[in-house]
């Protein structure tokens, strides 16, 4: 597996991680809501410029692909929200 491979490999799982943990609190949690998930969303985006100390680039990679999987989720839920109106 060369650099760029596990680059991808490791978001991908991790994008996969996430969208999978987020459809199982949506579907299983009745008090889990679009305002929860856009906290979630907000903490990664927190956690993610916090980085002023320095960290490995597999963190990078996890934080980039959480976000990216939470921002789809919510784009898809609010359109489920809208077309249920």
């Amino acid at each position: 597996m060369n650099i760029t491979e596990w680059r991808e490999t490791a978001y991908k799982k991790m994008f996969e991680s996430t969208v999978a943990f987020v459809k199982h609190l949506k579907e299983d949690d009745g008090k889990f809501n679009i305002e929860d998930l856009e906290a979630m969303l907000q903490s990664e985006y927190d956690r993610q410029g916090l980085a002023w100390d320095g960290r490995g680039e597999v963190v990078e990679i996890n934080i980039e692909a959480t976000i990216a999987a939470i921002q789809m989720e919510l784009i898809n839920w609010k359109k489920e929200l809208k077309e249920g109106e």
